[in-house]
């Protein structure tokens, strides 16, 4: 029987500043829907921690099948993709910030598969020199609402996929409905990505990577929807059977 594969699932940090998860103690914590989604697909979920030495991701990744980058509800430092803040935004932990850009530069060197959820998506974006819509609501025209009130088991928008694109073969279709809880996107594409989902007021919410590997990057949450949804569980399955064949 072969192994079932180890996938990093990358934890969320306070770094003390934030009274919701740990008040002035820092603290790491993530939805424990990301490491179910990963068990039910077939992976052993890895929680990673987000150390201070951003050196250690090559010795965590030596350990990994398949990389998965979680949401952040705070926003990555803007100077990362050279623009200052031009709305008020939430910086991240810089902890969590330094090594989330370390995990996703060793694992794209390592080569191994990588599924980005949210925030994820955006620090994949910007990793590979792209940038980001600060805010949707003051910069793009006519947006759709994209940070939902409703719980994010319900979808609230329809993505439309490109239809020779990996994502809709993965689906099975190439429209999905999601959920939707972000006020920022991608903006200028990172090197080597394709935008391959699209909602009606033409924001990113999906990108590949253009090679051979699995690089799929999604700005909604499927964690939240798989247990209903076959074209999210799709996409969890997908990924660790990537992981399961490198």
């Amino acid at each position: 029987m072969s192994r079932r594969p180890r996938i990093g699932v990358l934890s969320d940090h306070n770094d003390g500043s934030n009274d919701r998860f740990g008040g002035p103690e820092a603290h790491h914590f993530l939805n424990s829907r990301y490491t179910w989604a990963v068990e039910a697909a077939g992976g052993i979920p890895w929680l990673l921690p987000t150390p201070q030495d951003d050196t250690l991701a090559a010795t965590y990744l030596a350990e990994l099948d398949g990389l998965m980058l979680t949401g952040c509800g705070r926003h990555l430092d803007p100077a990362l993709y050279d623009q200052s803040p031009q709305v008020a935004l939430t910086l991240m932990s810089r902890h969590k910030q330094g090594f989330e850009l370390a995990l996703i530069r060793q694992a794209m060197q390592n080569e191994l598969p990588i599924l980005a959820i949210c925030g994820g998506m955006q620090s994949l974006n910007v990793v590979l020199g792209g940038s980001l819509i600060q805010n949707i609501d003051q910069q793009v025209s006519d947006p759709l609402p994209h940070m939902q009130t409703t719980s994010a088991v319900h979808a609230v928008h329809p993505v439309t996929l490109a239809e020779d694109s990996r994502l809709a073969a993965i689906c099975g279709q190439s429209v999905l409905q999601t959920n939707s809880s972000h006020t920022q996107s991608v903006g200028r594409l990172g090197e080597g990505l394709r935008a391959v989902g699209h909602t009606d007021d033409q924001v990113i919410e999906a990108v590949e990577g253009v090679g051979s590997g699995y690089l799929i990057a999604v700005q909604w949450h499927p964690e939240y929807r798989y247990r209903g949804d076959p074209t999210q569980a799709a996409l969890f399955a997908s990924f660790v059977n990537a992981s399961t064949t490198r």
